[in-house]
């Protein structure tokens, strides 16, 4: 520990500074050590990743040290790399996180990609509903994903619903940032529960409902074996003894609002956990179909509801 924190002094190449990093995640059992200390640098310095493997004779500051130094002692603490970086990239864009927010998987990506396989073509007057919006990556890759469709599709809207305010200013910030924010209605509330409220208005304009929700679906259990995740807000994980507690809250919400536009189609796509597939197909018994859809490792994690 000492050796590392006088590299101040006399280690100023980065070779020598990414070597003392890589030690010191290796001895805390961080399984990514080398590629989380060079991109810990390559933050810093405001490089690429490659740059600074081509260019290991670079001298570094004192202050680029010090603050390198800093950051390898947090992630060595297990720390997100995207907490401290502030940023993950999701669907080929990168975007703002924080603690307040959950940082965005690839099997959320798998729903987003699902989502536009099987919704090539929107119809107009629908609307998108994004439940449990978090960072805002599902709901802003959506409307970016569906600009060049705008001409084609009208009056095509989309609403963003989180229980967390600090969560919406994470998303809103989000938005700003993809130049999307005038696009997208911001709803602080209980899952569906100011959808149902707000969409009143709109009963004889509607088409199609669509919604994707990426809901807390871990059990405290599951988090206690997780020391990856024990920094992420606990509000965008935990979710009862079985991990459905917000899934059956949400049914609720969902049949409540079938029952109000009763002929109006209505579309869910939810990441749920692989051992969750036959406790959601008793949950959702209500539906017209359900599909099934596998993430990158066989398991169960998309689950796609029609009404």
């Amino acid at each position: 520990m000492e050796q590392f924190s006088n590299l101040t002094i006399c280690m100023i190449h980065i070779k020598t500074v990414l070597s003392q990093g890589y030690q010191k995640l290796n001895k805390t059992k961080i399984n990514s050590a080398h590629l989380d200390a060079e991109l810990l640098l390559s933050f810093i310095l405001r490089k690429s990743r490659e740059y600074i493997l081509a260019h290991p004779e670079i001298k570094l500051t004192k202050s680029q040290i010090s603050k390198f130094n800093k950051l390898i002692s947090e992630r060595a603490k297990n720390i997100p790399l995207a907490y401290l970086t502030k940023e993950k990239e999701f669907y080929g864009r990168k975007f703002y996180v924080n603690e307040k927010v959950l940082i965005p998987r690839p099997e959320t990506e798998q729903t987003v990609e699902e989502f536009r396989n099987q919704k090539s073509e929107i119809r107009n007057n629908s609307i998108i509903i994004d439940v449990g919006t978090g960072s805002g990556c599902i709901i802003i890759t959506l409307v970016k994903e569906f600009e060049n469709q705008k001409s084609k599709i009208k009056n095509l809207q989309f609403i963003t619903i989180d229980i967390s305010q600090n969560a919406l200013t994470v998303a809103r910030k989000n938005a700003r940032l993809h130049g999307v924010d005038k696009k997208i209605k911001f709803l602080q509330g209980d899952l569906l529960t100011p959808v149902l409220k707000s969409l009143c208005v709109m009963r004889y304009a509607l088409c199609e409902i669509i919604i994707v929700a990426n809901l807390p679906y871990l059990t405290s259990k599951q988090i206690k074996n997780s020391p990856s995740i024990k920094h992420e807000p606990k509000l965008a994980l935990a979710a009862g003894i079985d991990g459905l507690k917000y899934y059956r809250r949400f049914a609720t919400q969902v049949q409540k609002l079938n029952i109000q536009y009763p002929n109006i189609p209505i579309s869910i796509y939810c990441e749920i956990n692989p051992g969750q597939s036959a406790k959601m197909k008793k949950i959702f018994s209500f539906a017209k179909s359900i599909e099934i859809k596998k993430d990158l490792a066989g398991r169960d994690r998309i689950f796609i509801v029609e009404l």
